[in-house]
C-alpha cells in the first residue's frame, strides 16, 4: 500500500450534514459559495512542517483566534455526567450494549460485543481510544485520534502502523487539534493530514476542491491491512454501500468470524462520508462545516464555530440559512426521521438475532449441507453488513434517509431469505 506520501494534496469535498430538504414543502435554496463551499480546482501541493516545527498544541492559537479557540474547547463540555440536548443525539456515557442489547449477539466474537460506548467530542478522542479496553492492532488506531500522527509518521515511517499502541501512545500528548485540519496555517483553509484519506482520494482521482475537507478524512469506513496494519479506505470500486461490499468480497476480507454461524463478517466504522454521498444536500454543495460548524455571532462579532457538534443544538445558525421559514419545526422533523430509521434498525437487528440463533442451532444439529451453509453465510454477511452500515453511521440515517432506508430494506430481504431457508428444514 502506498503510505509514503509526505507531500499531500488538498482533496475532495465530501461531508456530513442534514437531510432536511428531502421532506421540505419547497426546495431549499442552494447555499452561496463561500469559505466553506468553494467551487474550484486543484490548490496544488502543501508544505509539511518539519516535525520540530509542527504546532500541535491548540493553545498556541488562543490569542490570535480567541472565539474559535473557546468554541473548540466546548468539545470538552460533554462530560461523563452530563446529558446532551438532542433526544437521539445522545447522552454520555451511553453504553450501546445496554441501549441495544441485540448487538452483544450480532458482534459476538469481536470487541464491540463486549464494550461499545457512544463517542464523545473531539476533545476526548485521544483519551477515549487510550482507555477503551477493546484490543488494538497497533498504533494505526492513532491515525484519527491525534494531531501528532504526522509527526509520528515522520519518525517511524511505514513501521508506525504496526507499532505497539500502548507504548506509542505514551509519547502522545494531544488529541484532535487545529493541526489536524490546518497544520500550521489556521485561517488559511483546510489541509488533510491523514495518510489513508489522501491515498484513497488520489487513487480515485477525486476532484480536489478547497474548502471543507476536515470531516471526510476521518469520518469514513476503513479497515486495517492484514500485512502492515495500515489504515485503508475500501474505495477502489467506489464509495457506495454495494461497491464497498464488492471490494471486500473481491479481496475476501472479513474483520472476524461469528462464533455461532462461522460467517466471515465486516465491522463497519462510522461511514458518514459514504452515507452522505448522493444526498440532496450533497448535490446542492452543502458541506459538513455549513451545518456542524456554522458561523455564529457573539458580541456583535461573527466567527466560525469549532464546537463541531450536532446542528440540532444550533438550528438557527445551522439550518436557518436555508430553512428560515420552517425553523420552528426543524428539530422535531429531524428527530422524526431519526426515530423512524432507529425503529428499522431495531427491527432488522431482531431478525439477525433470530437468524444467528437458528443458523447456529442448525449447524450444531448437522442439518445443513456444505452448500447450504455457504449460502446462509453469504446471506448473513450481506444482511448484517447493511444493517451495520446504517447503525454505526452517526446521523441515525438523517444524512441520507433514502440510502439508509434502502440499505435496511435490503438487509431485511437478505435476512428473511435466510430465515425462510432455515424454517424449511
Amino acid at each position: 500500500m502506498r503510505r509514503k506520501k509526505l507531500i499531500l494534496s488538498i482533496c475532495f469535498l465530501l461531508a456530513i450534514v442534514l437531510m432536511i430538504s428531502c421532506t421540505s414543502k419547497t426546495p431549499a435554496p442552494e447555499p452561496k459559495p463561500g469559505p466553506d463551499t468553494q467551487p474550484g480546482g486543484d490548490v496544488g501541493e502543501v508544505e509539511i512542517p518539519a516535525p520540530e516545527d509542527m504546532i500541535v498544541d491548540p493553545k498556541e492559537w488562543e490569542e490570535q483566534f480567541p472565539q474559535i479557540y473557546a468554541s473548540y474547547m466546548k468539545t470538552s463540555t460533554m462530560g461523563d455526567d452530563t446529558t446532551e440536548d438532542s433526544e437521539l443525539g445522545g447522552s454520555h456515557p451511553t453504553d450501546y450494549l445496554e441501549k441495544y442489547p441485540n448487538i452483544a449477539i450480532l458482534y459476538e466474537g469481536i470487541g464491540f460485543g463486549k464494550e461499545y460506548y457512544e463517542a464523545r467530542g473531539h476533545f476526548y478522542a485521544l483519551e477515549d481510544v487510550s482507555n477503551i479496553s477493546r484490543p488494538k492492532g497497533g498504533a494505526s488506531c492513532l491515525a484519527c485520534k491525534t494531531a501528532e500522527y504526522e509527526k509520528l509518521y515522520a519518525e517511524h515511517g511505514d513501521q508506525l502502523a504496526s507499532l505497539d499502541f500502548q507504548k506509542t501512545v505514551q509519547d502522545v500528548e494531544f488529541g484532535i487539534t487545529c493541526y489536524t485540519c490546518h497544520r500550521n496555517t489556521p485561517g488559511e483553509g483546510i489541509q488533510t493530514t491523514t495518510l489513508h484519506f489522501n491515498d484513497a482520494a488520489d487513487e480515485l482521482n477525486l476532484q480536489k476542491t478547497p474548502g471543507n475537507l476536515a470531516c471526510s478524512q476521518c469520518h469514513v469506513e476503513y479497515y486495517f491491512d492484514k500485512d502492515d496494519n495500515s489504515v485503508i479506505l475500501p474505495w477502489a470500486n467506489g464509495t457506495e454501500i454495494a461497491e464497498i461490499e464488492e471490494y471486500y468480497d473481491e479481496i475476501e476480507f472479513s474483520d472476524w468470524v461469528h462464533p455461532r454461524t462461522g460467517t466471515p463478517l465486516i465491522k463497519v466504522q462510522h461511514p458518514e462520508t459514504e452515507m452522505y454521498t448522493g444526498s440532496l444536500h450533497a448535490s446542492m454543495n452543502v458541506s459538513c462545516a455549513d451545518c456542524h460548524m456554522p458561523r455564529v455571532t457573539e458580541n456583535e462579532e461573527e466567527y466560525k464555530s469549532h464546537w463541531v457538534t450536532s446542528p440540532l443544538k444550533t438550528p438557527n445558525e445551522s439550518c436557518g440559512r436555508c430553512h428560515s421559514d420552517e425553523i420552528d419545526n426543524i428539530v422535531a422533523r429531524v428527530e422524526a426521521i431519526q426515530t423512524e430509521v432507529e425503529k428499522m434498525e431495531v427491527e432488522v437487528s431482531d431478525m439477525l438475532v433470530k437468524l444467528i440463533a437458528d443458523f447456529g442451532q442448525a449447524i450444531e444439529d448437522q442439518k445443513l449441507s456444505d452448500e447450504k451453509i455457504d449460502q446462509l453465510r453469504g446471506l448473513h454477511r450481506k444482511a448484517q453488513y447493511r444493517w451495520d452500515f446504517v447503525f454505526v453511521e452517526n446521523s441515525t440515517g438523517f444524512h441520507n434517509q433514502a440510502k439508509a432506508t434502502e440499505a435496511l430494506n435490503e438487509a431485511k430481504t437478505y435476512a428473511q431469505e435466510a430465515l425462510d431457508i432455515l424454517e424449511g428444514l
